[in-house]
């Protein structure tokens, strides 16, 4: 019932199938400036582009624990205490020529959230 009324709503909306939200799939061609070839005849530059965090470079916070522990240096051992510490990393996801991508085409396709990469395998 709720999914004939989706479909309905839907198809009283109108429109190419185009005009709707995919997903698609490209491949990073150039990294400076960001291009994106989504097909033969289509390539997407930085204009066309919304980057996830995980396409980009970001920093994670968190906290470092070493647990007490013996250790021996040379000759000598000793306990070591707990320590903990903050700590930041940064995380370079940042698009590559050859990584394949996974996007959302927006409604209209003037827009694409680039979401997700495949690192280049060959």
């Amino acid at each position: 019932m709720a999914g004939e009324q989706l479909l309905n709503m839907i198809n009283s909306r109108g429109g190419k199938q185009s005009d709707y939200t995919d997903l698609v799939y490209g491949r990073v061609i150039s990294a400076e400036p960001l291009k994106i070839q989504l097909s033969n005849q289509i390539i997407l530059t930085e204009s066309f582009l919304v980057l996830s965090k995980y396409v980009t470079k970001y920093k994670l916070k968190g906290k470092l624990t070493v647990k007490s522990h013996t250790d021996t240096i040379d000759k000598i051992t000793g306990n070591r205490p707990t320590l903990t510490e903050d700590v930041e990393f940064e995380v370079d996801e940042t698009l590559k020529v050859g990584d394949w991508v996974s996007m959302i085409r927006a409604d209209g396709g003037q827009q694409f959230y680039v979401f997700e990469r495949e690192p280049q395998n060959d």
